[in-house]
């Protein structure tokens, strides 16, 4: 196939005539692939792959004589989801090209046919029309006096692309022998990420190819597609500050709130979240801003001006304390309880029969203090709770906790007839789940996003940070949800 392309290379030439910047535009692109619109008729925020604005002259590959074009297709695909950071339904509204020289040999417009696409499954390789799906179809005019600025097709009111669906944007030119016509697009090598396609029958390609595999890599050509979420949802995504401990808690609806674990001895006045929201909406304060969280909580606020949608967020950041953030033990039968202040006290369920003079249990608290008796190691419970004490290795910070270990008949604490044993708990790198007939089970993040999926019941936890997930099981049509404590 490359040895064809290169056969056919003499039929492919670049633009010859310089075109000049455009008027009333932004140059650049901002903020990882999107920014508000250019044209200021045009509503929604703007996805493109082109760092800038600018047309480089000569720099689009098109299959032609010199004097009229034949047949070319360029494609565009926009990954939504793992390229632009969109999570959910959003609208196509309109879509921008830009044009680099139009010559039309009658002395009159001549055509560009756009089309909407949406695809499935993108490797960022190819592009298989077969696989494509159309949305709608649209042709324009384009007059010689479009030349060097940005032609915009309204797709008015728009159309949707389903979350997790991948854009295909096809911007046609017809065979321009028939009135001379000499259309060139406008490209430059400024690319954020993926790559032009071209379909040129005439030049034997019928059958979109990345342009770098007919020796032309540096061409990207510019576009930007103009929407909005169909459902706009102002959630925080991410919320990282360098050097906590577990993972950054994040709860939805109805709460709205962040918490991040900081060491003990960390000073809260001047800390640097890092934080991450969909693709067109905005918090304040940004992320990267330096925040006092020494006085208490901050409200942050993520806002979408195109769909006015906002929503504020309770953050907290606290320091590490003598806590016990996690116990277990291979007996467990049931949730673990742990009750902080003013109580401080844990309370291990087991499976009725269970020789309770000699248990291990894991107890597990924040790097940076120790916990006395250690963690894995036999205890008494018969004759009732044990005191554990939670201490910093440096500060005079110190807890005593009560732990107790009581008996529970087999019935209790799962769902009808289902009996769940997962252990250890808090687990390491390898968690065991344990119960008959398990069709699958899905680990979940704190915010719902599947991590994987498996029907394993021995599941390697070593590639995962510190933090808290939810087990969703699947036994016999009925999900059972439990929380997994990551510590290492």
């Amino acid at each position: 196939m490359k040895t064809l392309f290169i056969l056919i290379l003499t039929l492919f030439t670049y633009a010859g005539i310089y075109a000049q910047t455009f008027s009333g535009t932004d140059n650049v692109i901002v903020n990882n692939h999107y920014s508000t619109g250019s044209n200021n008729s045009i509503k929604g925020f703007r996805l493109s792959h082109s760092d800038s604005q600018i047309i480089e002259p000569g720099k689009t590959v098109s299959c032609n004589n010199g004097s009229f074009h034949y047949e070319n297709s360029y494609y565009l695909a926009y990954d939504l989801k793992n390229d632009f950071n969109l999570n959910g339904d959003w609208i196509v509204e309109n879509v921008e090209i830009a044009v680099e020289s139009a010559v039309a040999g009658n002395l009159s417009d001549q055509p560009l046919v756009v089309k909407l696409f949406v695809l499935s499954d993108y490797n960022h390789q190819n592009i298989i029309r077969d696989s494509l799906t159309l949305l709608k179809t649209d042709t324009v005019s384009v007059s010689d006096s479009e030349s060097g600025t940005l032609k915009n097709i309204d797709f008015s009111p728009g159309y949707i692309v389903s979350d997790g669906k991948v854009l295909v944007v096809e911007f046609l030119l017809p065979d321009g022998q028939e009135d001379n016509n000499l259309l060139f697009l406008g490209s430059n090598n400024d690319r954020i990420s993926d790559s032009t396609f071209i379909r040129a029958p005439h030049c034997g390609i019928n059958e979109p190819v990345n342009v770098s595999e007919i020796l032309f890599p540096d061409m990207m050509l510019i576009a930007n597609i103009y929407g909005q979420y169909a459902s706009p949802n102002p959630e925080i995504q991410s919320f990282t500050i360098e050097g906590q401990l577990v993972n950054t808690e994040i709860k939805n609806d109805p709460d709205y709130t962040v918490k991040v674990v900081m060491p003990a001895d960390t000073v809260l006045n001047n800390l640097t979240p890092i934080i991450q929201i969909p693709a067109g909406f905005q918090i304040t304060p940004a992320s990267g801003e330096n925040t006092d969280f020494s006085l208490g909580s901050v409200i942050y606020t993520v806002d979408n001006n195109f769909s006015k949608v906002s929503q504020s967020w309770d953050v907290s950041v606290v320091n590490a304390g003598p806590d016990i953030i996690g116990a277990g033990l291979p007996e467990l039968n049931g949730e673990v309880v742990i009750d902080g202040s003013p109580d401080y006290t844990v309370t291990i369920p087991v499976l009725e029969g269970s020789n309770l003079n000699d248990l291990s249990p894991n107890i597990f608290v924040y790097n940076g203090f120790t916990i006395t008796p250690e963690s894995g190691s036999s205890q008494d419970f018969s004759l009732g709770s044990v005191t554990y004490t939670v201490s910093h290795e440096t500060l005079p910070v110190t807890q005593d906790w009560q732990v107790s270990v009581i008996e529970t008949p087999a019935g209790i604490n799962k769902i009808s007839k289902h009996k769940v044993q997962i252990f250890p708990n808090p687990a390491n790198d390898i968690v065991t789940i344990k119960a008959k007939r398990i069709s699958k089970i899905k680990l979940l993040d704190i915010t719902g996003k599947t991590i994987f999926e498996t029907s394993e019941q021995s599941v390697n936890l070593s590639a995962y940070k510190e933090g808290i997930y939810i087990l969703k099981i699947y036994i016999d049509g009925i999900i059972l949800n439990r929380k997994l404590l990551i510590i290492r």
